[in-house]
């Protein structure tokens, strides 16, 4: 009988506040994770408006001569959108390039920014064909914790 005494070893009370602990511990460390992974989702959405936003700048160099010839001044492109007709036929007219540069930034957004209700909007700050500066603001939806939608916006200004 003496033996029975000298074990040792833990009561279930003492398993029972150790795995309690490890539960809080482990969730601490989950919501930690999760909170991780919606910030790197974040990131990578921002990161994805900031090049919309350079190329959508290069596509403007690209036919400044026609943004300054038809006398740009405002322009907002949603996703998509269909394509010009000059296409098919050939674009040579001022207006003709704006439409397919107008196209061209709806497919970027339409295919890197599915889904978030993105918008580019390009506006002409101050200046002419020598000396324009433009504005460039890329906003998109993004949903917050309760579910409702939060507008974000990532600015880019530009002298082409």
């Amino acid at each position: 009988m003496n033996n029975l005494k000298t074990n040792k070893g833990f009561t279930l009370i003492e398993v029972m506040v150790a795995l309690f602990v490890l539960t809080i511990g482990m969730l601490g460390s989950t919501s930690m994770m999760l909170r991780t992974q919606q910030q790197a989702e974040e990131t990578s959405i921002e990161t994805t408006a900031a090049q919309r936003a350079w190329n959508i700048s290069e596509l403007l160099r690209a036919s400044i001569t026609n943004v300054n010839a038809s006398d740009y001044t405002d322009m907002t492109v949603s996703p998509g959108g269909s394509a010009p007709t000059c296409i098919t036929t050939g674009c040579n007219t001022n207006a003709d390039m704006i439409a397919l540069t107008r196209f061209l930034i709806g497919m970027e957004l339409k295919t890197f920014m599915p889904n978030m209700n993105a918008l580019a909007k390009i506006t002409n700050v101050t200046g002419t064909a020598t000396d324009a500066v433009f504005k460039i603001v890329i906003s998109w939806d993004r949903l917050v914790a309760n579910g409702s939608a939060l507008t974000q916006n990532y600015e880019m200004i530009f002298q082409p």
